[in-house]
């Protein structure tokens, strides 16, 4: 899967795993994500390791440039049958963030989701403080389902702070018809 700008390769090599290690270390990268302190918590490959296998458990793609460079990964995880997965993407090196690079790797996701996998229907959840993350989805056509108040706790204006979860999906004839020619 490949747009312009980057392309997904499906599961994660050894080399990725330094990287991610840094990366879940970062307060500023991990602010919104409700596992933060968790992930802000690993201490060696063998434990990010075994968090990322508990955590995604599906099917996981790393995120590249064009250029090879590994800046993130995806996942489609917690299948129920044919009905209904989730997605989540975190693009993790902050040199590649504002640049349009979510938004493809969402519609990437979405496409093989719907098209190649024959999901009805695909949910996310993530902070009510991250606007520019739900701004995107509802881009992509995701539609809010549900705010669970107080529900993780996420890094806010330099401290730890209570967040909402928004919860949200997007089914199968909505993606299509936002993206008619799939």
């Amino acid at each position: 899967m490949k747009t312009e700008k980057i392309y997904l390769k499906e599961g994660l090599v050894e080399e990725n795993y330094p990287l991610l290690l840094e990366w879940f270390g970062d307060l500023e990268i991990m602010k919104y994500i409700g596992w933060a302190k968790k992930g802000l918590a690993l201490k060696n490959i063998r434990e990010l390791k075994d968090f990322i296998a508990e955590l995604e458990n599906g099917i996981i793609f790393g995120i590249y440039t064009n250029d090879d460079e590994f800046i993130g990964y995806t996942s489609l995880s917690d299948f129920k049958g044919k009905e209904e997965c989730e997605f989540g993407i975190f693009i993790l090196d902050k040199n590649y963030w504002g640049r349009g690079i979510g938004e493809d790797v969402t519609r990437l996701m979405l496409d093989y989701g719907f098209g190649e996998l024959k999901m009805e229907k695909i949910i996310l959840s993530t902070s009510e403080f991250h606007t520019k993350a739900i701004a995107l989805y509802e881009k992509a056509g995701f539609k809010e389902i549900k705010l669970i108040p107080d529900d993780r706790t996420i890094h806010h204006n330099g401290e730890w702070v209570l967040s909402g979860t928004v919860e949200m999906e997007i089914e199968r004839e909505g993606f299509y018809l936002i993206n008619p020619t799939k």
